[in-house]
């Protein structure tokens, strides 16, 4: 039995370098906010993601999860000027987009930094509430941590990991989650996730690391829906984030990560 879990985070949604609807986002006072090329382009990618990508990667499954691993939405942060700043907007603007996918897979919601959620994510739990993510066994519709069992093998989705502005130390971060979570596991006797998630650096990596039965322990770091900021150019001048999406496949209590990456428009080089 073949089965798949898509893996998207860090919509930044509201950003001006966020997902934005092709029809942009109707502000409260009626008039429009509209993508600029550089969202429309991010748009083109979104939907080429779930309408070839996920469709042709997933065929042959018996079902398909999805996980939106936080950030679903850009928050008002950090006196930002460059978002959308009425939180109502952003959250419907969300829901727009997340709908049609939550009405078509069976959908969870992780919750993610709360610059961009809200304190304790409350605008990503209110998203998750409106497109009927999976409920937890408190009752709420979005989660700090998702634990999934795909035919034996265990996930553990989170949004939070360590950055780096540095490409040499990318692996840093997810060695030491995966250290910090054997740790864990024989302290405590918890089951160890054969495959971590992780979200936030808006960079794709998967780090894996052998174990007995030659069978890897994973961490993968998905890659994000928004372009360069403020805050990126100002911590890296050349490195670029990345866009795009993961695939699990799982089969026979083993899994192959399928991800797609597009690339960033490149700057005009300016001839005197």
């Amino acid at each position: 039995m073949k089965r798949a879990v898509v893996c998207v985070s860090d919509l930044h949604i509201g950003s001006f370098a966020g997902l934005c609807p092709r029809d942009g986002i109707k502000l409260d006072n009626g008039a429009v906010q509209m993508p600029s090329k550089y969202q429309q382009y991010l748009v083109d990618c979104w939907d080429h993601f779930w309408k070839t990508f996920v469709v042709g990667t997933t065929k042959g499954c018996k079902d398909v999860t999805v996980v939106i691993n936080g950030d679903a939405i850009d928050g008002n942060h950090h006196q930002a000027v460059d978002l959308v700043s009425n939180l109502e907007t952003q959250e419907r603007t969300a829901v727009e987009i997340l709908r049609p996918i939550a009405k078509k897979y069976r959908t969870f919601m992780v919750r993610g930094t709360e610059a961009h959620g809200g304190k304790s994510d409350q605008n990503t739990e209110s998203i998750a509430r409106q497109i009927g993510c999976e409920l937890d066994e408190s009752g709420a519709n979005s989660v700090w941590q998702l634990w999934l069992d795909v035919n034996g093998v265990v996930f553990q989705f989170a949004h939070h990991i360590g950055t780096t502005s540095s490409a040499a130390y990318e692996t840093s971060a997810p060695m030491r989650e995966m250290v910090a979570g054997l740790v864990e596991s024989v302290q405590w006797e918890q089951r160890l996730p054969d495959v971590f998630v992780r979200s936030h650096r808006h960079r794709y990596i998967t780090v894996p690391l052998p174990r007995e039965g030659n069978r890897d322990i994973q961490l993968t770091v998905t890659p994000g829906w928004q372009l360069r900021t403020p805050h990126v150019e100002r911590i890296d001048r050349m490195r670029l984030p990345h866009i795009g999406g993961v695939i699990f496949i799982v089969e026979d209590k083993t899994w192959r990560t399928e991800r797609m990456l597009y690339q960033m428009p490149k700057p005009a080089i300016v001839r005197i």
